[in-house]
């Protein structure tokens, strides 16, 4: 679509409240544009209005931050310019509460007729507005007047599905035939209300100017969008965490146009403007980014008075200045996979879950088993891959079903992910698990399932289902919370024949949460009967390194990345790479010579029966290498 790609972005929030009387005091465009250049950045998002509700240009819509002295965005979209650097600015599309304090009328209405949530200092979207309002206007007319400033695109912040009761939602409702006391149709209708407006706004923004809506699922809206952002602070598990990327990285880039991750510096979520994460971390994020063939993003947040962090910045160069030496290999680099994780297509009833724990958890495992793998939906083609995953509780609609039964490799389900069709014709009966605790026999002990999904009888069941003693109950002395196991009574928990294996309990769902290595080795049996040759093979690489590969007309990138975080509580932390000595990697395929990049050094090869074994001396965090048959 844009024949300039993105190569190198930086994210700069700035959500500015009121009470700061020295604001913009040490501001200068120029210096911001320059310290941007010098870090190697050719693309920014700037912020034209926040999620406060302050514009940080001369306004005749909104409501300038008070005693600005500047036009910061205009100013800043020209220095860059002058530097070649791209300018998108940012708007926070589904947040203004300036806009809501001096416009009630703005204000979308719960179903309890509140119109502010409960926690109003630590939650942002205590105040949120209606679509059906006079807040349309205001907000397509915001987005026409920062168009005058002539930024390369607009970003719009927090899109996102929000039920209102207001007196027009409901009339409305009632007019289209929804049924306002069901809040499913609610749901549906607000659904459609938040596409209409993205559609207004994409009416509004020229087509040569980059538009991307952030808060709602790209794949829902891609028709109103020139590309592709991934948002997402690693550091953050409540929200993203570092199994975000591997789950929906995958599944985003089958989308055209750029690919964009932006990961973000903070430590604990968007405005910890003290928070910085070590360089460690920040790299690890960009080498994410390269492995799944992103560009990289780092997410900042400027400060009010001294603007951006000198010493960030040189970080940021230096870091961007070892991305820069990887683009003749990386830049239109495509991936290479022999396996797809598939998910349901979002839809106004599940977009809240695009990204399950039981994706994270069969990302996570295929990942640890250096798979390498596409995540796909029901629209895209099957028949490429060797091995389809459908994890958990895929919903099997008849376009999927039909997709199954036609396609003739291999077939891992896992729960609920089953249908009655000829994909599963080994299964002779299954019903829902209704236990509260089930378990199952393998490798001559009785591992507990830690999930429920369904119990089935099969001629080709492999591991048996034993049933608990009795189910967690009070019966009015004991509550029945200690659960041993008891027998089998004719049901198997796993079944395998030939192409076909099937899972019976939520396994991806159980691992992430838990970790257990019982639950991975039983996937690793399972997909060394399904898929015992793979395009990579690893036998003294830890189960957290990762493992990607790209490819180009004239080569092949292999990606190893060696580090991952510990956890201190709820948050990953990433101080120092993990180091892997004297590494061994088994590639499917012939390959004449294999280089480390960007160093050019010749690594030691050995090419034998289709197959060619590389040994790499020391991989500190991440190494790339460039193979040529």
């Amino acid at each position: 679509m844009f024949t300039t790609k993105i190569k190198r972005a930086v994210h700069i929030d700035f959500h500015t409240l009121p009470g700061i009387d020295d604001f913009g005091l040490s501001f200068s465009a120029s210096d911001v544009a320059g310290k941007l250049k010098d870090a190697h950045v050719d693309y920014v998002n700037v912020c034209a209005r926040c999620n406060i509700g302050f514009s940080y240009y001369p306004t005749k819509i909104g409501t300038p931050y008070p005693d600005m002295k500047t036009d910061l965005l205009g100013d800043l979209i020209d220095e860059c310019h002058k530097r070649n650097i791209g300018v998108t600015a940012y708007l926070n599309g589904g947040l203004n509460h300036q806009a809501l304090v001096d416009n009630p009328q703005f204000l979308s209405v719960k179903k309890d007729g509140t119109v502010y949530g409960a926690d109003r200092v630590n939650d942002n979207y205590f105040r949120t507005p209606c679509y059906n309002s006079g807040y349309r206007r205001y907000l397509l007319d915001e987005i026409k007047e920062i168009l005058e400033k002539e930024p390369d695109g607009i970003f719009c912040d927090c899109m996102k599905v929000n039920p209102c009761y207001c007196p027009v939602c409901v009339s409305k409702m009632k007019e289209q035939g929804f049924d306002v006391d069901n809040d499913e149709d609610v749901l549906k209708f607000a659904h459609s209300v938040l596409k209409d407006i993205i559609k207004d706004i994409r009416d509004v923004v020229p087509a040569d100017k980059r538009l991307f809506f952030n808060g709602h699922p790209c794949d829902d809206i891609y028709d109103c969008l020139t590309h592709v952002e991934l948002e997402c602070l690693t550091t953050d598990s409540q929200w993203w965490g570092y199994d975000f990327i591997a789950a929906s990285a995958p599944y985003y880039r089958n989308f055209e146009g750029d690919h964009i991750y932006m990961c973000g510096r903070f430590i604990k979520t968007w405005g910890d403007i003290g928070g910085i994460k070590s360089r460690t971390a920040i790299e690890n994020d960009v080498y994410d980014a390269l492995m799944y063939g992103y560009v990289p993003s780092v997410g900042d947040h400027m400060h009010p008075r001294f603007g951006l962090n000198d010493n960030l910045y040189k970080t940021v160069s230096e870091i961007y200045e070892f991305v820069a030496s990887m683009e003749e290999w990386t830049q239109n680099a495509t991936p290479v996979t022999e396996a797809a994780i598939v998910r349901n297509k979002i839809t106004y009833n599940n977009y809240l879950k695009q990204i399950s724990d039981s994706d994270k958890g069969a990302a996570r495992m295929l990942s640890e088993f250096k798979i390498c793998y596409d995540i796909v939906n029901e629209d895209m083609d099957l028949n490429k891959y060797k091995l389809i995953v459908l994890p958990d509780n895929i919903l099997i609609t008849e376009t999927l079903k039909k997709k199954l039964d036609a396609y003739d490799g291999k077939i891992l389900s896992t729960g609920k992910s089953i249908s009655k069709s000829k994909t599963w014709d080994y299964i002779d009966e299954y019903t829902d698990d209704t236990n509260t605790d089930g378990f199952y026999s393998f490798n001559g002990d009785v591992y507990a399932q830690y999930s429920n999904g369904i119990k089935m009888k099969s001629s080709f069941g492999v591991c048996d289902y034993i049933e608990p003693y009795f189910n967690r109950h009070y019966d009015g002395i004991h509550g029945y919370a200690y659960i041993p196991y008891k027998e089998c009574e004719g049901y198997c928990s796993v079944a395998l024949k030939n192409n076909h294996a099937h899972i019976g309990f939520n396994v991806f769902e159980a691992y992430l949460k838990y970790g257990a290595a019982f639950h991975r080795e039983l996937v690793e049996y399972v997909l060394e009967k399904l898929l015992p040759q793979r395009l990579v093979d690893s036998t003294n690489l830890p189960n957290s390194s990762r493992i990607t590969m790209m490819e180009k007309e004239n080569g092949t990138i292999l990606h190893i990345k060696t580090t991952y975080p510990e956890h201190h509580g709820s948050i990953g932390v990433i101080n120092e790479h993990s180091v892997s000595k004297d590494v061994e990697i088994i590639l499917d395929g012939e390959f004449k010579n294999a280089v480390a990049i960007p160093c050019r050094r010749e690594l030691e090869t050995e090419a034998v029966n289709g197959k060619t074994k590389i040994n790499i001396p020391r991989i500190c965090g991440y190494q790339a290498i460039w193979l040529q048959k």
